[in-house]
């Protein structure tokens, strides 16, 4: 090799180095604010660590009274707000933009629905999302990752290719501290604790070992004697609320070490704080350009990026209410079993026993005597309660008893006060359902960029074949005709050219497998043998299908819609009930015979199948059977029915046979009934 050569390699090198110690100074830097903020909303008054004591019921370890029983009312209230907004799947649709289609959007659609079933790792989205909203209200914000995750067998093959959500925790989360949200940071850090022999084996796309510096990491940890131990950065308050050590990074066999990534628009920056190695520095992998976080946060602060806790504001409220509660348990106690008042020397101490045989040595009756207490906190009970037990429910925006001008012991409540307590309750959740639905769009919009970049990323892979099980997707794919066989005019021209060379001797018969040979795909697939096959595959029983999704299905914008109502409690009995009155209102002979006026009939076999299926019968159309002949069943004037008339009373529809309804008759009509296929 020439000098010269050599140089040049030796000079880049260095440049390299020296930009490593650059992002190791930036990230250290970084990793060394955001953990000492972190420290501080753990154990600050009314911090993260009060706020898991009030979310497990623990009280204060000086608490001034003798009765120490909690109302959970905190954990109550989250948990009723979680199943409340989180109570099914999520119904989202993707709207076409710029070089999209209605056909492309349905198709996509139906892939994220399949990857929303298929994220199932470390549970299913429903719930991780769960996790999500519990966090988030808890500790202000909740921060996802979402990557593309690629698993692969021994001999390389691809086991698995798909999109993902992995909930964080908040305590391993560092964001940029002037953003106000994730989507305006500059960077963003993650900690994870990992096995050091895990890195080892991790590879890159090209089969290269992923993690750079690894020989320096294991002799930095050799020298230093010892591992990466997590509660030497937080302690995990929930473990010791349950007397419980955490003992990650603790296992003398396989050692954990904190591994650290800062991720940015334009890079990726992997590094270990503890022994300041750099494992690998690259260029964000992504198309769409972003941060691969997203965060939910139902209630933002201008200062601060992740927003305010739903619980710390209202921890006072909740305090009041375990005081009120011990004290007013202590007085009934006392009540019961009241302090006894002794004569010394009147009374043998040791025989007052509280027991029915008990025998009680004194020497006059009145050498023993109970205390009487005031009883205030009995006499106040009733009324103090219930109005910080309302004042809380007002705070968290939930079901609020108490506050009305009836007396707050009784139970009753008026119809008014009902319908406000309701319009409350909903006015609250549909404002975090707003919160969800921004949170849920940015998920799937990365989620269907990464389709558009890996799904077809393999160049051998042309296609692959994906199932379609519900019966909405299924029922819009149908719709849309990507199963449709249909005759083009080109095909209508030479089969008219053939009709007329046989002077007309021709039957019906012989034009339907003409017809039926003609019959190309309306949304055509090249197959292996140089043919096209549909786009569509419909199964026999008509409740399953497979779809050929291309390359091409992915071009395209799209913006995501999430119905984040469908996913809130009740809300299939209310979809339920939409359909029924859908099917009231089309038996009206005023509205049928409007619908056929405009060219329209209503789809009743798939309203009710929609019905069963949100219903929980599972393959509706089980239930239904083809008549036999195609009976052509249509309303008549006034609410008749009459099979092949219209709806106006004239003369039966022209059947159109692969979208073509004017086609040329190989033998000549006697009549206006004459039916294609009888020879006159």
């Amino acid at each position: 090799m020439p000098k010269n050569s050599q140089k040049k390699k030796k000079t880049k090198r260095k440049g390299e180095v020296s930009l490593e110690n650059q992002y190791l100074k930036e990230v250290m830097s970084h990793y060394q604010d955001w953990t000492d903020d972190m420290k501080i909303r753990l154990t600050r008054k009314n911090g993260w660590n009060d706020v898991t004591d009030a979310f497990w019921g623990k009280l204060p370890d000086d608490w001034p009274y003798i009765t120490r029983i909690v109302d959970p009312r905190v954990r109550t209230t989250i948990i009723e707000k979680n199943a409340r907004l989180l109570n099914s799947k999520l119904r989202g649709k993707l709207v076409p933009r710029e070089g999209a289609d209605a056909v492309s959007a349905a198709i996509n659609n139906a892939v994220l629905d399949f990857q929303w079933d298929a994220a199932n790792k470390g549970g299913s989205m429903l719930t991780k999302l769960a996790i999500c909203d519990q966090d988030a209200r808890l500790y202000g914000s909740k921060f996802v990752l979402v990557p593309w995750v690629e698993e692969k067998d021994e001999d390389g093959n691809v086991t698995f290719a798909g999109n993902e959500m992995k909930p964080l925790d908040i305590r391993d989360c560092g964001v940029d501290f002037s953003a106000t949200h994730i989507r305006d940071a500059k960077w963003f850090q993650l900690r994870e604790w990992v096995f050091v022999e895990d890195m080892e084996k991790e590879l890159d796309a090209d089969g290269n070992p992923m993690w750079k510096n690894m020989d320096k990491l294991k002799s930095s940890l050799h020298d230093l004697h010892r591992q990466s131990r997590r509660d030497t950065e937080w302690h995990s308050r929930i473990k010791q609320l349950k007397n419980l050590q955490d003992r990650v990074g603790t296992d003398v066999a396989f050692p954990v070490i904190e591994r650290v990534t800062e991720f940015r628009e334009d890079k990726w920056i992997t590094f270990s704080p503890e022994t300041n190695i750099i494992f690998k520095v690259s260029d964000n992998p992504y198309d769409h350009g972003k941060i691969p976080v997203s965060q939910l946060r139902y209630y933002p602060l201008q200062d601060d990026a992740l927003g305010e806790s739903e619980v710390e504001s209202v921890l006072p409220l909740w305090k009041a209410i375990q005081a009120i509660l011990c004290s007013y348990m202590d007085e009934v106690i006392l009540k019961m079993r009241p302090p006894l008042k002794v004569i010394e020397g009147a009374a043998r101490v040791e025989t007052l026993v509280r027991d029915p045989d008990a025998q009680w040595l004194m020497n006059s009756p009145d050498a023993v005597t109970e205390v009487e207490s005031r009883g205030d906190s009995v006499r106040y009970f009733q009324t103090t309660y219930p109005a910080l037990v309302s004042a809380f429910n007002v705070a968290m925006g939930d079901l609020s008893q108490g506050i009305s001008n009836i007396d707050s012991t009784k139970t009753e409540k008026t119809a008014t006060e009902i319908r406000q307590v309701a319009q409350q309750q909903n006015t609250r959740d549909e404002k975090n359902q707003t919160d969800l639905a921004d949170f849920l769009k940015d998920i799937m919009m990365m989620w269907l960029a990464n389709n558009k970049q890996f799904l077809f990323r393999d160049p051998d892979k042309s296609e692959f074949v994906l199932k379609i099980v519900g019966q909405d997707n299924y029922n819009v794919l149908k719709q849309a005709g990507l199963d449709d066989m249909e005759v083009t005019p080109e095909a209508m021209e030479e089969i008219s050219a053939i009709i007329e060379s046989s002077g007309g001797d021709m039957t019906d018969g012989d034009l339907n497998e003409l017809l039926e040979a003609a019959k190309t795909p309306k949304f055509p697939i090249e197959d292996e043998d140089g043919g096209y096959k549909p786009k569509m595959k419909v199964s026999e029983n008509g409740n399953v299908a497979d779809i050929v999704i291309v390359p091409e299905d992915m071009s395209g914008f799209f913006d995501y819609v999430p119905d984040v109502k469908s996913m809130a409690l009740g809300a299939g009995e209310e979809l339920s009930l939409a359909r029924q009155r859908a099917m009231q209102s089309f038996t009206s002979p005023v509205i049928l015979e409007t619908l056929a006026q405009e060219g329209w009939r209503p789809k009743f076999k798939e309203i009710i199948s929609s019905d069963l299926e949100s219903s929980g019968l599972s393959g509706a159309e089980r239930f239904f059977e083809k008549i036999e002949g195609g009976m052509n069943v249509q309303p008549q004037q006034g609410g008749a029915i009459a099979r092949g008339v219209s709806a106006s009373g004239g003369s039966p529809q022209t059947p159109q046979v692969g979208g073509v309804s004017e086609l040329p008759s190989a033998t000549p009509q006697t009549g206006p009934n004459q039916q294609m296929g009888q020879p006159v």
